[in-house]
């Protein structure tokens, strides 16, 4: 990757880091009209995405936000009050700024829907005249003339005496609050090569203000045509004056990809300096600025003595090399593990040995614990997501609904943190339009508040990550469920089914209660999604429900997809792993307990329920010998569509292990998800318990 490659995939992170920044904090204005902090924030966050979009050629982008921009500031002031429907108008707009920004991303040359009706409404809350930039010269005067005093500001009255006769007319007022900037830029000639193009600087400054005159010179050695490069840069210097209302900052925005210092520097030109600056006197100018940055860093400094422990500073790296790294540690875990299992090594009694032995196990914890710790992300800009979700369906639902979060700032897998977002939308919009009842008079009769309440929260519990949506609506009907699964061939009439069973139906493919095809439910499609999802992820999703009292769907996940907590088991000669995550206990079998259903196979009485028994040895063809029950161990598994056991031999313990994925071959046997590398440098399956309950229901319906 090049320089000018590695500055445009800088710009892009930062501009969704900005996409990701202002969207909560338009759902937080719509609580908040009133709140300028906030309007600052998202006029911030808009103001720094038209800089960098102009500066890399994103031209739709600049130009939409451009208006955004000017509509924001309004609001700004103090005394401009903030009315519900401009709010809508601002959301509305971000949404094309996110769309724009993706289609500028993709290369594509047409524009999102709406783009046009958006930017209308955005320029008749304007009412806005576009005019062309007022450029004009400054007369020579000013530098030779005696008006300037050394006052600390520069004489609006003698100032507008010198432009009387400029191509514009400048009045008293446009003076009024407005400053004068002198921004140098010094060009090398590799600039093109670098990918700036500094007449889109111009544009920019432009946008800002009133450029009032410019100069330029070129290299005295600017060879004949014949030789002429024109990847090179001949201009060696551009010195502009600008009139405008900013500060100098957002005047540093627009170079803010400059990557050498020296090519641009930007002065407020005050009655003190005016002279001397436009005689190019910039060293003198220099200085005062670098007493006036040392001032500031001795400023900061005196500021910061006392809490040096909040100092913080990061480094953006890409995820590949943090996955890359993330398996090395893995590699190394499992060397580890081998060195300290070997049975030649543990039979060298060498204390010392022993003891760098037990320092290299302890460095190896510390180790994998630090680098899991880079891949770990809070779930927060995801959860904040989710309240764009909630307001938007419930508009469409014409719902009056609370979105209540907490534990936002729990870790989780960053690889789990992007697959999250579409499970999470399908099942909070499934909570707005099913869950909460669309009456408010039934709400109310029930005992509720008139408006709904969701309730989404993460949490550690264990060695698992747990997110849980619940509402206070309606709840699920079961009778509802099984009639409409019966109906769609899902469920077999006659059939005695749990409740769990029953539940389990609506994460069917094409399975849906909704009577009509709306824009928000009705085609069947959402929670088989979730259910796919979460599989992927390996975890699992539980749904607990009261009619009448409301629902919660819990999903709970492994921490990480690359190491897992396991139960070891021998079965025959072979070492299997089942994830702690599905187990709910492993047991010696009383064998009365113990039953033979004709043609459906064996079952135990487990706690009162009536449990299918899963013979690993005949699933996996180990071999075809009956294991006596007597001689094996049962472990009791969990799952929504309801639990079952497994026979194995015997349980050899409980840890972590790295996950290897069986690629190609994984598709030849659902019921194993990957392998691991033991440290005793033997390999042993994972088990994938939603294989093998695929396995049973297929037993069973057969």
């Amino acid at each position: 990757m090049n320089k000018q490659d590695r500055v445009m995939e800088i710009f892009l992170v930062e501009c969704r880091e900005i996409l990701e920044e202002v969207a909560p904090k338009l759902l937080d204005l719509e609580d908040s009209p009133d709140d300028k902090e906030i309007i600052n924030d998202i006029f911030r966050g808009i103001h720094t995405l038209k800089g960098n979009a102009n500066s890399f050629g994103f031209t739709k982008l600049g130009g939409f936000v451009h208006y955004f921009e000017d509509l924001l500031s309004i609001y700004r002031k103090e005394d401009a009050h903030l009315e519900k429907n401009i709010v809508d108008l601002f959301i509305r707009a971000f949404d094309i700024v996110e769309q724009v920004f993706s289609y500028e991303e993709q290369g594509r040359e047409d524009y999102p829907e709406y783009y046009n009706e958006i930017l209308d409404e955005i320029k008749n809350a304007l009412s806005y005249t576009q005019t062309d930039a007022k450029e004009v010269k400054i007369l020579d005067e000013i530098v030779t003339s005696s008006t300037y005093e050394h006052n600390e500001k520069i004489d609006v009255d003698a100032l507008v005496e010198m432009l009387k006769h400029t191509e514009f007319d400048y009045k008293n007022e446009d003076f009024s609050d407005k400053k004068i900037f002198k921004v140098d830029m010094n060009l090398d000639n590799d600039i093109y090569l670098r990918g700036y193009n500094h007449q889109i600087f111009f544009r920019l400054l432009k946008d800002l203000g009133d450029i009032l005159y410019s100069t330029y010179t070129v290299d005295a050695n600017v060879p004949t045509l014949d030789s002429f490069d024109t990847e090179l840069s001949y201009i060696k210097q551009v010195s502009i004056y600008l009139l405008t209302q900013v500060d100098t900052i957002e005047i540093e925005d627009v170079f803010e990809f400059i990557a050498e210092e020296h090519e641009v520097n930007i002065t407020e030109i005050t009655l003190e300096n005016i002279k001397g600056i436009m005689q190019n006197r910039v060293q003198e100018v220099k200085e005062v600025q670098e007493t006036k940055k040392e001032a500031e860093v001795a400023n900061d400094s005196n500021l910061k003595a006392y809490t040096p422990e909040k100092a913080k500073s990061s480094i953006r790296v890409e995820s590949s090399k943090l996955d890359e790294l993330f398996d090395s540690i893995g590699e190394l875990v499992i060397a580890q593990s081998y060195i300290s299992q070997n049975e030649e090594i543990r039979s060298i009694n060498n204390q010392e040995l022993n003891q760098y032995l037990d320092m290299l196990g302890k460095s190896t914890r510390i180790i994998q614990n630090k680098v899991m710790g880079l891949r770990m992300m809070p779930i927060r800009d995801t959860f904040l997501k989710m309240k764009r979700v909630v307001r938007d369906v419930s508009q469409k639902t014409s719902k009056d609904i609370e979105l209540i979060l907490s534990g936002e700032e729990t870790e989780v897998d960053k690889t789990m943190v992007d697959k999250l977002s579409e499970p999470l939308i399908h099942l909070l919009r499934n909570s707005v339009d099913h869950g909460i009842e669309s009456n408010v008079q039934t709400r109310v009769e029930a005992g509720k508040e008139a408006n709904g309440k969701i309730w989404l929260e993460a949490s550690h519990r264990g060695s698992s990550f747990v997110i849980e949506i619940k509402d206070d609506g309606r709840g699920i009907d079961k009778d509802v469920i099984l009639k409409k699964a019966i109906e769609k061939g899902i469920a077999k009439e006659g059939m005695t089914y749990t409740d769990e069973e029953i539940i389990h139906f609506i994460f069917a493919a094409g399975f849906s209660t909704a009577s009509s095809i709306t824009d928000v439910s009705g085609r069947g499609v959402g929670l088989d999604a979730v259910k796919r999802s979460i599989d992927e992820l390996k975890g699992k999703i539980v749904v607990e429900t009261k009619l009448g009292v409301g629902t919660t769907f819990k999903i709970i996940l492994p921490l990480t997809l690359a190491i897992i907590d396991g139960l070891t088991v021998r079965l025959a000669n072979e070492t299997l792993i089942v994830p702690t995550l599905s187990v709910v206990e492993s047991f010696s079998p009383v064998l009365s307990d113990i039953k033979n259903v004709k043609s459906r196979g064996e079952f135990i009485d487990f706690r009162g329920e009536i449990l299918p028994i899963v013979r690993l040895n005949k699933l996996l063809n180990l071999n075809d010998e009956m294991i006596p029950f007597e001689d094996s161990t049962l472990i009791c598994v969990d799952h929504e569509r309801g639990r079952f056991i497994l026979q194995v031999n015997e349980l050899l313990g409980r840890q972590q292990v790295v996950i290897k994925s069986l690629g190609i071959l994984a598709s030849n046997s659902k019921e194993i998800s990957g392998v691991a590398i033991l440290g005793t440098g033997n390999i042993a399956l994972i088990l994938n318990v939603e294989g093998i309950r695929d396995y049973l229901d297929a037993e069973v319906s057969s």
